[in-house]
């Protein structure tokens, strides 16, 4: 009867191992969304990876982009997705906190109740 149960004592440890290097064999533990990696200002998604990716573009309002990016974000991603987090963290590096808010009513205006009004000229007559 012992050796039984040492045999399926035996079967769950390995089980319960196998799911633990699993879960740590699928876990991201180093940061790759660096904000400051990118100097931003247009914003680009492409296909199943919709991390946005500023890039530098000379004479465009870098408020306008992060609205715009924002706003475009809103629609394909969740609020605690980290595509939100990193498009908000490159335009708050960049344009400091009017970046950041730009990003926030940009995304905000997109799941407003009349997003078709919403564009960034009408958010910077707002502020």
């Amino acid at each position: 009867m012992r050796s039984i149960e040492a045999i399926f004592g035996g079967v769950l440890a390995l089980a319960v191992l196998g799911v633990a290097l699993f879960a740590v064999m699928n876990t991201n533990f180093g940061r790759t969304d660096d904000p400051r990696s990118n100097a931003s200002a247009n914003t680009t998604y492409s296909g199943s990876d919709m991390t946005p990716t500023l890039t530098s573009i000379s004479g465009q309002d870098l408020i306008c982009e992060c609205y715009d990016a924002a706003f475009q974000l809103a629609g394909k991603v969740d609020v605690v997705s980290p595509e939100y987090r990193t498009g908000f963290q490159q335009c708050r590096a960049r344009g400091g906190v009017d970046g950041g808010d730009a990003w926030t009513a940009g995304w905000n205006a997109r799941l407003s109740a009349r997003p078709y009004e919403a564009s960034c000229r009408a958010y910077k007559r707002r502020g």
